[in-house]
């Protein structure tokens, strides 16, 4: 969440990019879902030849993406085999981690110009809109012209909704295009209490069952909390920036005034909740000081965790950490700006073959061979067909897939076991169930107020941690953080924030 040319240069590059790019206005878009439909396992890659109708001489791609970190090399392997005649690339497929690991390793290396082709970037990991507007990605418009595939898979709207002063710097992965949040229960576990899940509307709903683990299964704790990943996100605050910056929205449209979500009633409500979970054991004695959310839940060791939802998440999940869970939608669907920008890919400014890592990332949304590939692993090593376009993943194999939704058309995906014959369809009906929340489109300019951003993030990391997962007296450290803020110039920030929304809407009413 932070970005970092050399002194002058960059201050250079930084300050006519902030000017150039950003206004802190934006246009309404309503995203409409791909029509694409799940695709046969034979669509294959488009030979792609050089203007002179030569075939392409090979370039080294290399690709860094958020994930479980684990060894790629078959990956890799099998990639380029696949590509040699067409894309012909090496292909140096990396996964690093999440979030708060991804982050730090990614933006020094974008800050540094270093010779890379794509990136994962989104509003949560090696930030989008920070890293565009630094000078750190290269614009892609012209090669979105070139190569009209992407804009054909996940519709004009969707792609625009992500445009910076009419511009693309990253290219947004086709998949759901509204969020809710609720939870994932161990199945085994669901299934011995005899858990009703339709009786499950709050938090609260899942405290008996947290006191039965607790006396019944030692070793099993019943709610998993690690940094942002938490009962936090039950509140869905409509943010304007990064997740650690205050200045946020109530998610049902209520009114337009911005407020600090960090200091909100039921913030502090639920910081105070998480505190007597925590008296009560419900949550790891180690919280805040654990930071791999995805190494934490697929030990089995937990009984829920809060999630983003979507149609067959639980499926999703237990494909990816090898333990069988069960869903429940809590919060309303809503769709916000989260959405577009949650999952991009973008080329770096220090790529040194832009055009190849396009065309390569546009067989991503093209291409259900490669798609699957890099999603679920190599047939019959990583996985195995169960019926047509119907995998089973095969146990210990090597490789463990972090999410298809990480990019290109995740409509490609083959489906899991247990995942409904319809998916498309129960994915098209949820992004039109969403409530488009009242800023939709707007993009806020921070220009007036980086330092004070900046603070404020520092203060949101001194605190949330402990706050998030009830590992100390909410009360004064709740006073303490207010007047952190105070003196960090959170007021001026929700300030600029009020001002730029409040103009944004008189030439963009809902």
């Amino acid at each position: 969440m932070k970005t970092k040319m050399t002194m002058v240069a960059r201050i250079l590059v930084s300050v006519l990019c902030l000017a150039l790019l950003l206004t802190g206005c934006g246009k309404t878009v309503t995203p409409s879902a791909s029509d694409s439909a799940t695709p046969k396992a034979s669509d294959s890659a488009t030979p792609q030849e050089s203007s002179e109708n030569k075939p392409l001489e090979n370039v080294k791609i290399t690709f860094y993406c958020v994930g479980d970190s684990q060894d790629m090399t078959h990956i890799e392997e099998a990639v380029n085999e696949y590509l040699k005649d067409t894309l012909n690339i090496t292909l140096e497929y990396e996964c690093f981690g999440w979030g708060d690991t991804y982050t730090p390793k990614i933006n020094p290396m974008l800050a540094a110009g270093e010779p890379i082709d794509i990136v994962f970037t989104s509003n949560w990991a090696a930030n989008y809109r920070v890293n565009a507007v630094n000078g750190y990605f290269r614009e892609l418009n012209d090669f979105l012209a070139k190569y009209p595939a992407i804009e054909s898979v996940t519709g004009k709207d969707f792609l625009n909704a992500t445009q910076i002063n009419g511009k693309n710097y990253a290219l947004p992965c086709n998949k759901e295009q509204a969020h809710n949040w609720g939870f994932l229960l161990k199945k085994d576990l669901v299934q011995e209490f005899g858990i009703d899940l339709k009786s499950i509307k709050s938090l609260e709903d899942l405290e008996p069952y947290f006191d039965k683990v607790l006396a019944e299964k030692p070793g099993i704790t019943p709610l998993l909390a690690v940094q942002m990943d938490s009962p936090w996100h039950l509140l869905d605050w409509n943010t304007f920036s990064d997740d650690d910056v205050p200045g946020a929205l109530y998610n049902d449209n209520r009114d337009t005034k911005v407020i600090n979500q960090f200091l909100a009633p039921e913030s502090i409500a639920q910081y105070k909740q998480m505190r007597d979970y925590f008296k009560k054991k419900y949550i790891h004695p180690d919280a805040a000081t654990q930071d791999n959310f995805s190494a934490e839940m697929s030990t089995g060791k937990y009984f829920a965790f809060v999630a983003p939802m979507k149609p067959g998440k639980a499926v999703e999940m237990s494909a990816q950490t090898g333990i069988e869970w069960e869903e429940v939608f809590i919060t309303p669907i809503v769709m916000s700006n989260r959405e577009a920008d949650g999952a991009m890919l973008a080329i770096p400014i220090g790529s040194k073959n832009p055009e190849r890592a396009f065309q390569f990332i546009e067989l991503l949304y093209t291409d259900a061979k490669l798609k699957n590939l890099m999603n679920y692993g190599v047939e019959n090593r990583d996985y195995k067909f169960i019926g047509e376009n119907r995998i089973e993943i095969i146990p210990n194999s090597g490789y463990a897939s972090s999410g298809g939704w990480r990019f290109g058309d995740n409509f490609k995906d083959y489906l899991m076991a247990g995942e409904a014959e319809n998916k498309a369809e129960l994915w098209r009906e949820y992004n039109k169930a969403g409530l488009p929340l009242i800023n939709l489109g707007f993009v806020f300019d921070a220009t007036n107020v980086a330092n004070e951003v900046a603070a404020c993030k520092d203060v949101v990391q001194t605190y949330y941690k402990q706050l998030f997962t009830g590992s100390v007296d909410p009360d004064p450290v709740v006073k303490e953080m207010e007047a952190a803020f105070k003196t960090a110039g959170a007021d001026l920030v929700i300030a600029e924030m009020q001002k730029q929304f409040d103009e944004w809407l008189i030439t963009n009413k809902k």
